[in-house]
């Protein structure tokens, strides 16, 4: 009977934002022990889908009674800001003193990021899976799944056997990857192979908005291009866009190819994979829309209802990205224009809510926003409203990344200000589907325009109603502006495209 430890930390640190605590933790997700196994197979499930899928490989290989897994902790917050160096050794300590309990192991599964950043490391990441490797010896497979915009550092690439990373962009093959973790962990556990991996970082930072995976877009078809490389010699290839935005010496496209018992060829793969990469490099350039252009769009449509509707994309506040999903520059520019038949969906400020609170359904009151944020970029706007609704933010998603997932935003509130409807919210998030909008009673498909503080996770959720083509992404400020030159970088590896035009990259003999 096969003896798996599961465990993981799930963080995307934001340099720029506040720094991430426990609290951030326990509110998007902290599991231990029992309740983790119990959760993997329930559905629907709060829990991260990764660990799911791994779970449901291995009951279907060996039964539920065929296998023992050995669930120590998984924590997951929003992404945020770097996480504090006091909860951060806190859970270091559960995971070593779960791994000395767990006794013998044959192999372990890390459900992690691999973008987060401490306020005492930019590799937090590594020390989880350095930890990991002390407790269980050499002699014992680690395999890890790893987001798309995870920094890879030496430390992790020496302390794992096989990182996994994600396909997609939006993340709708976490199931997957998890599925897939399982299966080369069990093939590491049962058989005579061993992995070998090789790693290559491009100096290439790519704007946020650019790392789409949909056919057309170059870090899809790089991807696709790495997939078509999988037979009896390479186990896996990934290929990380990296997370711009934690700003540290590790930053760069990465490709990694991992194979059976072949060093060389690895190598040889990942040279010729990144050399692809590098040739479409300079389209990794953003497009985005003027606010003043936005404007007008919305203006039109919400005057002239035989127009499609438009879907607005707010990247520099997205809370998926560590923005705190509350900047006013967007919605103030629509209610001084009169924009009407508007939705925006979702905007986190929990004082905002519990001031509709005590006005009451149906009343009138003075909408004061931002009250109690200090973040840059989050600046207070005032402006009359009604309250349409109060909800407890409490439902199932039936769509994108939020598909058959518990969702939960906090009490919640519907607010009407003038010919715009505003979603106030108190679980600081990212709007992943149209679910957030129909869930708390309104009309999706009659909204003239929608904004969304959503970098591209949104696309997913929202693709049955929006194509590509009405979809515009607004230019405004924020703490993951796409437009990087905005930045005062620290830790970024310069020169790198397209913070530096001119960056250059030579292959390794």
């Amino acid at each position: 009977m096969k003896r798996i430890a599961i465990l993981g930390f799930s963080l995307e640190s934001n340099a720029f934002a506040p720094p991430c605590k426990r609290w951030d933790f326990e509110q998007r997700g902290y599991y231990r022990g029992a309740e983790i196994t119990d959760l993997a197979r329930k559905d629907p499930s709060p829990l991260y889908n990764g660990v799911r899928g791994f779970y449901a490989v291995m009951d279907g290989k060996y039964g539920v009674a065929g296998w023992e897994p050995v669930p120590i902790t998984h924590a997951s917050s929003q992404p945020a800001g770097p996480v504090e160096e006091g909860f951060f050794n806190e859970l270091l300590a559960e995971f070593e003193e779960g791994l000395k309990a767990a006794g013998k192991l044959d192999g372990v599964y890390i459900a992690e990021h691999g973008g987060a950043t401490a306020t005492h490391t930019h590799d937090p990441d590594g020390e989880v899976f350095a930890l990991v490797r002390r407790c269980v010896g050499a002699g014992v497979p680690i395999v890890a799944t790893l987001d798309l915009h995870a920094n890879v550092s030496d430390v992790m690439m020496d302390s794992v056997d096989i990182m996994v990373g994600y396909r997609e962009n939006p993340h709708v093959d976490i199931y997957e990857r998890g599925e897939e973790a399982a299966t080369l962990l069990d093939e590491l556990m049962t058989t005579e192979v061993t992995a070998t991996a090789y790693r290559i970082r491009l100096p290439l930072v790519a704007p946020s908005v650019t790392q789409l995976t949909a056919p057309g877009h170059p870090y899809g078809d790089l991807i696709r291009l790495g997939q078509s490389k999988l037979d009896a010699k390479v186990m896996n290839v990934t290929v990380l866009s990296g997370f711009a935005f934690a700003d540290t010496p590790k930053n760069g496209m990465t490709v990694i190819v991992t194979t059976r018992n072949d060093p060389a060829h690895a190598k040889s793969l990942a040279i010729g994979l990144a050399k692809a990469g590098w040739a479409e490099h300079e389209r990794y350039r953003t497009n985005m829309l003027p606010l003043r252009d936005a404007v007008a769009r919305a203006l039109a449509v919400g005057a002239d209802e035989v127009q499609p509707s438009l879907l607005f994309a707010d990247p520099a506040d997205n809370p998926g990205g560590g923005g705190r999903g509350n900047t006013t520059y967007i919605l103030r520019a629509f209610l001084e224009a009169r924009v009407h038949g508007a939705v925006f969906a979702v905007f986190y400020d929990p004082a905002l809510v519990k001031q509709a609170q005590a006005a009451g359904e149906g009343a009138i009151f003075r909408a004061r926003m931002n009250t109690e944020e200090s973040a840059n970029y989050s600046e207070p706007l005032e402006w009359d409203a009604r309250v349409v609704r109060l909800h407890d933010g409490e439902f199932v998603g039936r769509h994108g990344m939020a598909m058959d997932k518990n969702v939960s935003l906090g009490d919640t509130a519907i607010l009407a200000l003038d010919g715009i409807t505003l979603i106030a919210i108190t679980k600081r998030q990212q709007c992943l589907s149209t679910d957030f909008i129909e869930e708390l009673g309104l009309d999706v498909v009659g909204a003239r325009s929608i904004v969304v503080k959503s970098r591209g996770h949104f696309r997913a959720g929202f693709q049955h109603l929006f194509p590509p083509e009405r979809i515009l992404e607004v230019d405004v400020p924020g703490l993951t502006s796409p437009n990087l030159a905005n930045f005062d970088w620290k830790g970024l590896p310069r020169p790198v495209y397209p913070l530096d035009p001119k960056a250059a990259w030579t292959p390794p003999a």
